[in-house]
C-alpha cells in the first residue's frame, strides 16, 4: 500500500485486516446441523461463527480529537445477537481485538410483557455507541465477543508533534 507524503497540516491512519470470528455465547443441541453462507460457516463449535471477513479502510484528519471507533451490530437470521464497539488502536503493528457484544435489556414492565412474546429491544441507531450520548441509561446483558486482528499504519504523526509509541 502507498501512503503519499501528507503536507497539508493531516495525518492518515489506514486500516487493514481480518474478523476472525463472533462467540455468541450460544449452542445447538446434538440434532442440529451446521448451515453455510458466503459469508461465514457455521459448525459444531460451541457457538463460534468463523468468518475471516477482511476488513479495509483509511481515514484522514488534523487532530486526534474524535479517534475511530468501528461499531458492529450482529445478527442470529433477524434476531439481534448483540452490538460491540471498540476504538482503533493508537499504536501502528498488528493489534488482536476481542470486542465484548451486548444486547439491551427491556426498561419498562410492558417491554417486560412484549419480551415474553418474542420482542426484543434493538437500538433504533447503534452508531450512538460509539458516543457518550446517553449510554448511561441503557441496560445491557452480555451475550458474546468478536475476535479481530487488524493492522495499522500512520503517517504524518511525527511530522505533527504526535508520539503514538512504537509499533509493535
Amino acid at each position: 500500500m502507498c501512503l503519499s507524503t501528507m503536507s497539508d497540516g493531516t495525518f492518515l491512519v489506514s486500516i487493514s485486516g481480518q474478523l476472525e470470528y463472533i462467540d455468541t455465547f450460544a449452542e445447538a443441541g446434538s440434532d442440529w446441523y451446521s448451515g453455510l453462507s458466503q459469508i461465514c460457516s457455521v459448525n459444531s463449535n460451541g457457538g463460534k461463527v468463523v468468518l475471516n471477513l477482511p476488513i479495509e479502510f483509511m481515514v484522514k484528519s488534523t487532530n486526534i480529537y474524535g479517534w475511530p471507533q468501528v461499531v458492529f451490530s450482529v445478527y442470529k437470521n433477524v434476531t439481534l445477537g448483540g452490538y460491540g464497539r471498540c476504538h482503533i488502536p493508537l499504536t501502528p503493528g498488528v493489534h488482536s481485538l476481542n470486542i465484548a457484544l451486548s444486547k439491551p435489556l427491556t426498561s419498562t414492565f410492558f417491554g417486560s410483557i412484549a419480551s415474553f412474546f418474542g420482542y426484543q429491544p434493538e437500538l433504533i441507531q447503534p452508531e450512538m455507541l460509539a458516543t457518550t450520548a446517553g449510554n448511561h441509561l441503557l441496560r445491557m446483558t452480555a451475550t458474546g465477543q468478536v475476535k479481530a486482528t487488524i493492522n495499522i499504519i500512520t503517517q504524518g504523526f511525527t511530522s505533527l508533534g504526535y508520539d503514538a509509541g512504537q509499533a509493535r
